[in-house]
C-alpha cells in the first residue's frame, strides 16, 4: 500500500459512510478534500477588503451606470499609470485581451506567431481565434520562459509576432526579445496575465512590447470578483483600435467601422479592481518575503524557478522543480498542503490544437525543456494571506520529504 493509499484508508476508516461508496466516487471525494494550507484562498484574501468592496458596490449601485462609466475610465487611467504606459483598456477577460491585442496589431490568417507551449491554453487559443498559426519554441530550464535562441530558430517569412509569456510572474532576458523583433521586423506582444507588478530592469512587465495583456481572474495577483482583463500599450492608434474592437467596432462618431465584439469590463469589476490596485504593491511585497524565505530554507534538492538577472518577480506562483514532483505532491497533499502542477502537459498536445499542429508538423520531441518541465514543476503556497506558521509547516514538510 502506498503512503497515499494508506492515508486514504485512515480517512475512510474515520468516515465510514464513504467506505460504502464506489471506489471511483471515493477517490473523487478524497481528491477534493479541503486543504489545511490551500494553494489559493480567494475567500480569505477578499475578506480583507470586504468593507471597501461593499462601499465600491454601493457607489456603482447608486450611480446606476454598469458599463462604460466613470469607474472603468478611472480604473484604466490608474492602471496605465501603475504599469507605466500611455493607454490601458479594460476588457472582459485575459483571453479577450490577447485576442483584441492581436487583432488590433493586424495579425490574422497567413501569419505565424511564435510562443511557448508551457502556458495556459488561452495563449495558443487566442492566436487561433484571430486565424493565425501558432509556432512553439522551447523554454529556458531556469526561468521556464521562452528561449530567445529557440525563438530565432523558428522565425520564417510568415512570422508576424512573438507572444512572450511571463510565466509565474518571471521573465527571461526581455531585451533580447526586443532586439530579435527589431532584427526581423516582428511585433512583440507580452502575455503578462500572471505578471502584474513584476519588472524587467525597472520597467513593469506588460509595458515593453507593442502591446501587453493582463488577466484579472480571481486567483491572479490583481484578481477581480469575476472575469476581467486589460490591453496595455503606448501606441495611441492601437489603443483606439482596441477600444473600437471591444465595443462592436464603433468609432468616435458611433458608426460601426469594423467587425468587433462585446468585450467591455463592467463597472462593478472596475470598481473592485480600483480598490485592490491601491493595495497591490503591499501584497507583492508579502509574496516576495515569502519567496525569499522559501529560497533560504527549502532543501537544495529542489531547483528554484526564478527570472533572469534583472527581473523582479511578482511571484504569482512560487515554483520549484524536481524529478520527484509527483511523489512530493502526494506527500504534501497528505499533510493538508495544497500544491499546483502547472503545467502537466504542453499546450501542443491539446486535442484542439492538433489540426493546426498537423498543418505544420512539430513533434513534441523538438521541445525537450518544455516536456521535462511539465514532468518536474511544482508550485507551493505563496499567497499574501499565508501566515508565518503555515509557511513553517510547508517548509518542514518539504524538508522531511527529502530527508531533512
Amino acid at each position: 500500500m502506498t503512503p497515499k493509499e494508506s492515508a486514504e484508508a485512515r480517512f475512510l476508516g474515520r468516515h465510514r459512510c464513504l467506505a460504502s461508496l464506489e471506489p471511483a466516487l471515493q477517490h473523487a471525494i478524497l481528491a477534493n478534500m479541503p486543504m489545511r494550507i490551500p494553494l489559493y484562498d480567494v475567500k480569505a484574501e477578499n475578506a480583507a477588503y470586504a468593507a471597501v468592496l461593499r462601499d465600491a458596490f454601493d457607489r456603482v449601485l447608486a450611480g446606476g451606470q454598469f458599463a462604460h462609466g466613470q469607474e472603468s475610465a478611472s480604473f484604466e487611467a490608474e492602471l496605465a499609470q501603475y504599469v507605466g504606459v500611455q493607454h490601458a483598456a479594460g476588457v472582459s477577460s485575459g483571453t479577450d485581451a490577447l485576442v483584441l491585442a492581436l487583432k488590433a496589431l493586424g495579425i490574422g490568417p497567413g501569419d505565424e506567431v511564435i510562443t511557448t507551449a508551457f502556458t495556459f491554453f488561452a495563449t495558443a487559443e487566442a492566436i487561433m481565434l484571430v486565424g493565425a498559426r501558432h509556432v512553439f519554441a522551447d523554454i529556458e530550464p531556469t526561468t521556464l520562459c521562452l528561449s530567445p535562441k529557440a525563438c530565432e530558430a523558428m522565425v520564417t517569412a510568415r512570422t508576424a509576432a512573438i507572444l512572450l509569456v511571463h510565466i509565474f510572474g518571471h521573465c527571461s532576458d526581455t531585451d533580447q526579445f526586443s532586439g530579435l523583433c527589431r532584427k526581423h521586423n516582428l511585433m512583440l506582444v507580452e502575455d503578462a496575465a500572471q505578471a502584474i507588478g513584476a519588472t524587467w530592469r525597472g520597467r513593469k512587465l506588460g509595458s515593453i512590447g507593442a502591446a501587453g495583456t493582463l488577466s484579472f481572474y480571481p486567483t491572479k495577483n490583481l484578481g477581480g470578483l469575476g472575469n476581467g482583463g486589460a490591453v496595455l500599450t503606448n501606441d495611441s492608434e492601437l489603443a483606439s483600435t482596441v477600444a473600437s474592437l471591444q465595443n462592436h467596432g464603433v468609432d468616435s462618431s458611433g458608426r460601426h467601422v469594423r467587425i468587433g465584439q462585446n468585450s467591455r469590463l463592467d463597472e462593478l469589476q472596475a470598481a473592485f479592481l480600483r480598490v485592490k490596485l491601491r493595495r497591490l504593491d503591499g501584497e507583492l511585497a508579502r509574496r516576495r518575503q515569502i519567496a525569499a524565505r522559501y529560497d533560504a530554507e527549502l532543501p537544495t534538492d529542489l531547483a528554484r524557478i526564478r527570472g533572469a538577472e534583472g527581473c523582479v518577480s511578482n511571484y504569482h506562483q512560487y515554483a520549484v522543480r524536481t524529478e520527484k514532483r509527483d511523489a512530493l505532491s502526494e506527500f504534501l497533499t497528505q499533510q493538508g498542503i495544497g500544491t499546483g502542477d502547472y503545467y502537466r502537459m504542453p499546450v501542443l498536445r491539446e486535442p484542439a490544437l492538433a489540426p493546426a499542429a498537423s498543418h505544420k508538423p512539430q513533434a513534441i520531441t523538438t521541445l525537450p525543456e518544455t516536456e521535462k518541465a511539465c514532468s518536474e514543476v511544482l508550485t507551493l503556497p505563496v499567497r499574501p494571506t499565508l501566515a508565518d506558521d503555515e509557511q513553517t509547516t510547508v517548509i518542514t514538510a518539504v524538508n522531511r520529504f527529502f530527508g531533512g
